[in-house]
């Protein structure tokens, strides 16, 4: 064969039998996107996922408690013939072999403690459903968190870089008046100044939002940096819903309360399981099968009947376990209080971020109004040689700072939303769009 088929063959074998790995796609992600690849990939989702399937068959098990229980047996013996030579009459023949098989049913009619466990366990899966809720919740806010500040610095660079062109169109003007004989040098030096300060202001910038990238790379589990984002901070931030209304919502539909909330059911479950094992136990009990033996034949038998079960003495033992468990029940109430306080607690604090964010838009926008107008104000007393370069620089200082506090602003109030959606379970609803605005 040839050499040049040889190698079209052996590079198709290579091609055909090496490992792939999955490309991840490259292109724009909004903030949905970006959220529907953290729930993907986020581990400890995945790994309160597989924990649910745990309790999931705890609960089946425990269930089965109630259940019929049918099993079949069998069974083939042999026997000495002189084992009871001491009383058998004399001249009877004892059997030597028997054999033996058939079914049993078994079913619980009363105890109490199994029905009891099978509640319990019922309510961990529910408590570990919400667990479930509990980590998307977080891994969607923190997708959220992550593309905010993505977004956040993309405003504070486009900030950044209007402040660099004002710069340079200044310190071109201010070096043809230098030219001109209208300005010091000094002016010349400060215009220059406030440029080289601009552009290392873009420059962290820019570096910025590299990190904001990477975290949000991190965060949805990405390793490479081969997307964009879509979306800008909101336009404007929508009043803030009352303490009391947001407090009331969080309480119904956070997970982590309603987790605890299980938890204290379950506790409470298990306390009466630990009690009703002082209980008697009935069971009803009935077997059919086929018994042979080498002397007398074969035949058909059957069984039926109760059996009780009730502890007598144990050394204490089931009076340590129900104050066990009965301490246990005033411990997941004691955790159901503290999570309501500090879901509380952190909502206040999210709502006074929302309600700051809003003050620091507002002041930020009359800052910029301001700013502008001296700007224009300065600039035009500079051209009449009424004002110097520190003057420009000044204005041009203050338009920047109030540009940038009017981003980070926005930011803040995003984050806060993003909070508040985080503690009253609704972390996937929240979107940004295009347009800058949030739903």
């Amino acid at each position: 064969m040839p050499i040049a088929i040889r190698s079209f063959f052996f590079t198709l074998l290579l091609l055909w039998f090496a490992p792939s790995k999955p490309a991840e796609a490259a292109g724009s992600l909004t903030l949905q996107d970006a959220i529907g690849e953290a729930l993907e990939r986020n581990p400890s989702a995945g790994m309160e996922r597989q924990k649910l399937r745990q309790l999931e068959a705890d609960y089946r098990a425990a269930r089965a408690g109630l259940l019929p229980h049918l099993s079949a047996s069998a069974s083939y013996s042999r026997f000495a013939p002189d084992r009871l030579a001491m009383t058998a009459p004399s001249g009877v023949a004892l059997y030597e072999r028997e054999a033996y098989g058939g079914i049993g049913l078994s079913q619980l009619l009363f105890d109490g403690k199994t029905n009891a466990i099978r509640k319990a366990a019922a309510t961990a899966a529910g408590a570990q459903e919400a667990q479930v809720a509990s980590a998307e919740n977080i891994a969607a806010y923190q997708a959220t968190k992550a593309f905010i500040q993505v977004l956040e610095s993309r405003a504070l660079l486009q900030a950044a870089e209007q402040a660099r062109q004002r710069a340079r169109t200044f310190e071109a003007m201010t070096g043809a008046y230098f030219d001109a004989g209208k300005v010091t040098r000094l002016d010349l030096l400060q215009a220059r100044s406030g440029r080289l300060e601009a552009e290392a202001s873009l420059v962290r910038a820019q570096e910025l939002g590299q990190t904001g990238m990477a975290l949000l790379a991190a965060v949805i589990g990405r390793e490479l940096l081969d997307f964009t984002v879509d979306g800008r901070l909101p336009a404007a931030v929508p009043p803030v819903p009352p303490d009391s209304m947001a407090i009331e919502v969080a309480i119904a539909r956070n997970p982590d309360m309603h987790r605890s909330r299980k938890l204290a059911d379950r506790a409470g479950y298990s306390a009466d399981a630990a009690r009703g094992a002082l209980y008697p136990a009935i069971t009803a009990k009935a077997g059919l099968g086929y018994r042979d033996r080498d002397i007398g034949g074969g035949a058909r038998e059957w069984t039926a009947g109760l059996q009780l079960d009730l502890p007598i003495f144990d050394g204490g033992a089931l009076r340590a376990g129900i104050a066990k468990a009965d301490g246990a029940l005033a411990e997941s109430r004691e955790s159901e209080r503290s999570v309501r306080l500090a879901v509380q607690s952190q909502l206040r604090q999210e709502l006074s971020a929302w309600r700051t964010a809003a003050a620091d838009v507002r002041s930020a926008d009359e800052a910029i109004a301001a700013a502008r107008e001296s700007l224009d104000a300065s600039q035009a007393l500079y051209r009449a040689g009424k004002a110097t370069a520190l003057d420009i620089l000044t204005a041009q200082l203050g338009l920047s700072r109030a540009e940038t506090e009017r981003a980070g602003a926005l930011a803040g109030y995003a984050i806060a939303r993003a909070g508040v959606d985080l503690l009253i379970g609704s972390s996937r609803s929240f979107t940004l769009n295009s347009k800058g605005g949030t739903p």
